[in-house]
């Protein structure tokens, strides 16, 4: 049996190794027929997206004409048109996959040595009699050691110049995972500095470039046009809800289907959809995740598990999770309770945008990163309403491992302390492990965003506790019951089990009285409002009411015991 390509990105060794390889090859006629000289494919990670850029290299590259051809022979490519443009062309590839450094200087210093790398694989251009003296002094000036940010900025313009020259070819640029760096700089805190350099770096090579064939960039966002693609009116934007390439990144049922056909697996496929099914990408429904179905092939016996949820650091998720405000946390909680969630997204990343906490854009981002997908579409007058869902369980399982963290941030309470002590319906010692959770959880940096550290606290806390209970509870945030909405409502889904609980969370204002008395006024509004009626009516007859107040660091909380 053939082995599974995992882990393995470089399209050259894949084939020449018969490695087990489902043909996207018809990706290249894509990027060839599209009106489009610049195409931004952004997709999750996993999904395919380093493995077609090597195609694409392989393909076009004039270096290797003959040496890639064979490469192609079996595929489907080898029947198109597309393939009169095979080897033709001189190309530039660079992946920013591993700029992930902590200081602004260190990143500059990872690409530069990613541009050396290229020039010493094409170190015949140094010595090309078509070589002009403005082009060799910027060269020599890239190799110094004393070489700055403002020449490594124009690389890719010089350098297709040079290759238009040498080949007299137009050429192609491909910019791998080209966001990867920019996400770091936003988390380490020079972003500012990184967008202006990505700015100038890409426009070199692809606004206004007249030695420029075609050009792809791919990556996980979609980085908002005005602060990184400002003036490239030739880039196409092809995201998972376009339909140009959809069906080439992923797998489709059918590509799965003969993929375990071809193995000999014969696990029930309803699970495998299950698992690791669930995608819309365009209009094509059903795409599985192929880092997850690579793993599970090659893993089977060891059954269904979740593979994406290690496939790279899930920060920038964590921290926008941790920093939910109370719209955001009740849609979160839909998600996680396999609800489709009626929403409007922001296609463009802003991070700005994410410091704020806006919801739109965080919703956005969790879309592009495959967090959620799409059900529907729902267009009004000149607003567009996405349906969105947890794509899989295996999805699924990544938020409840990451919100599940949530409850371990206090310094001086467990979660197995605050989930027993809730369970068991223990008053005494639960008003004791909510108020320390609520005063030792989150220091003022690790809440970043805008907005009262108690009430990101308090989503927090929601949160974690709906990670942690919802295999065996429902929980619900937010939910009508009786005469209003009461914040958070828990019950067994076991009809057997007779408990419930109520919590009601007031944040102290100017007009509030002392916040013990907040604290007993949550709770009258437990019972004034009827929060009660919906755990009667699913016959929960032990129930543990909940008051909270807080006002910065101060928390009081009453609880009752009704039966």
């Amino acid at each position: 049996m053939r082995k599974f390509p995992i882990g393995l990105s470089n399209f050259k060794r894949v084939i020449q190794d018969n490695y087990y390889y489902i043909d996207k090859s018809l990706f290249i006629e894509d990027v060839i027929e599209s009106n489009a000289i610049s195409i931004l494919i952004p997709r999750p990670r996993r999904f395919g997206k380093t493995l077609n850029m090597s195609m694409l290299h392989a393909f076009f590259d004039v270096k290797k004409e003959k040496e890639n051809k064979s490469l192609f022979e079996q595929l489907k490519i080898r029947q198109s048109e597309a393939w009169k443009h095979q080897g033709k062309y001189p190309v530039i590839y660079l992946s920013f996959k591993d700029v992930k450094e902590n200081s602004f200087n260190d990143a500059i210093k990872n690409i530069h040595h990613l541009c050396l790398d290229w020039l010493k694989e094409n170190e015949f251009i140094f010595n090309s009699e078509k070589l002009g003296q403005f082009d060799k002094q910027f060269l020599n000036n890239l190799i110094k050691s004393d070489w700055n940010s403002v020449s490594l900025s124009s690389f890719l313009k010089t350098i297709s110049s040079i290759l238009y020259n040498i080949y007299d070819q137009k050429v192609v640029i491909l910019i791998d995972e080209y966001d990867s760096c920019i996400i770091k700089s936003w988390e380490a805190g020079y972003y500012q500095d990184m967008i202006s350099f990505m700015r100038g770096f890409l426009s070199g090579g692809f606004k206004d470039n007249d030695y420029l064939y075609k050009g792809v960039i791919t990556g996980i966002l979609r980085v908002a046009k005005e602060s990184i693609f400002s003036g490239l009116n030739n880039l196409v934007v092809s995201t998972v809800l376009e339909n140009q390439s959809a069906d080439k990144f992923g797998l489709t049922e059918d590509e799965v289907k003969n993929l375990l056909q071809e193995v000999n697996i014969s696990a029930a496929f309803d699970d495998i959809k299950k698992w690791y099914n669930g995608y819309k990408i365009g209009q094509h429904t059903g795409m599985y995740n192929p880092w997850s179905i690579l793993n599970f092939v090659d893993k089977h016996d060891e059954g269904f598990k979740p593979y994406w949820v290690n496939t790279s650091a899930n920060e920038l998720i964590e921290v926008l999770l941790t920093n939910a405000n109370a719209d955001l946390e009740k849609k979160l909680t839909g998600f996680i309770d396999g609800q489709v969630m009626e929403c409007e997204i922001d296609e463009t990343t802003i991070f700005q945008d994410l410091d704020n906490g806006k919801e739109k854009t965080v919703l956005g981002l969790l879309l592009f990163n495959g967090y959620l997908t799409t059900e529907y579409t729902n267009r009004i007058e000149d607003r567009v309403l996405y349906g969105l869902k947890i794509p899989n369980v295996e999805v699924n399982s990544v938020y409840k491992q990451m919100l599940e963290r949530l409850l371990s941030k206090s310094t001086e309470v467990s979660e197995s302390t605050i989930l027993s002590a809730l369970l068991e319906q223990d008053a005494k010692e639960f008003e004791y492990a909510l108020s320390e959770y609520m005063l030792t959880s989150f220091s003022f940096h690790d809440v970043q965003h805008k907005g009262s550290l108690p009430e990101k606290v308090y989503h927090a806390f929601i949160l974690g506790l709906m990670a942690h209970l919802s295999t065996r509870f429902i929980v619900k945030s937010n939910p009508e019951t009786g005469l209003g909405r009461a914040d958070l409502m828990i019950y067994p889904k076991d009809n057997n089990d007779p408990r419930g609980w109520v919590l009601e969370f007031k944040k102290l204002k100017r007009s509030s009285p002392p916040i013990n008395e907040l604290a007993q006024e949550a709770m009258q509004q437990i019972h004034s409002s009827k929060y009660i009626t919906t755990l009667k009516e699913n016959n929960k007859t032990e129930l543990m009411l909940v008051g909270v107040a807080f006002d910065g660091k101060e928390v009081s909380c009453v609880t009752e015991l009704v039966s």
